[in-house]
């Protein structure tokens, strides 16, 4: 354990959106071109930043699910599992709501999900998009609908669901 102390992240919106307490951090891409990979990434991070853990090929099974998140960094006693969204104009505190898609939440959350069940540790759900790195927060009721639709049925296919298919389970669309 780090005797460090603890720097806190400088969120530009904390707002509740669709069942998700969303935390979300804008930021210009070029003024962060640096060689450090996971200051990049994750240009929330000032300080002690989050270790990145190598996935290569890696695959997280939860349920019918298999996940492929676009990377892990371990940080304090947990994980970030990092989600890529989809490709947008750059997200900023102004547009924001109009551009970060559900079905982009929910994959994260998905992918969070089934790194914490592999993993056996908790795993932050962050999601990164054009100009913007989003920590998601699910309320109880959005990982009660979560969890229903990771959970295998009669309809179920044989073949493995991808988060983004749990992501259409949760938002209703076949």
């Amino acid at each position: 354990m780090s005797t460090e102390p603890t720097v806190p992240l400088r969120w530009s919106v904390v707002e509740p959106w669709n069942g998700v307490r969303v935390h979300g951090y804008f930021f210009v891409q070029h003024m962060f071109a640096t060689h450090d990979a996971v200051r990049k990434t994750l240009p929330i991070f000032s300080s002690r930043l989050p270790e990145p853990v190598h996935l290569g090929e890696s695959e997280f099974r939860i349920g019918c699910m298999i996940a492929r998140p676009m990377g892990l960094y371990v940080h304090g006693e947990g994980l970030i599992c990092l989600s890529q969204a989809s490709e947008s104009v750059d997200h900023t505190a102004s547009n924001w709501r109009e551009l970060l898609q559900p079905a982009d939440i929910w994959s994260a959350l998905a992918n969070a999900a089934a790194v914490s069940v592999a993993m056996r540790k908790p795993a932050a759900a962050m999601l990164r998009a054009g100009g913007a790195l989003y920590f998601l927060a699910p309320t109880d009721e959005a990982m009660d609908k979560l969890l229903q639709a990771l959970t295998p049925t009669e309809e179920t296919p044989s073949e493995p669901l991808s988060a983004s298919d749990v992501a259409l389970l949760c938002l209703g669309t076949p």
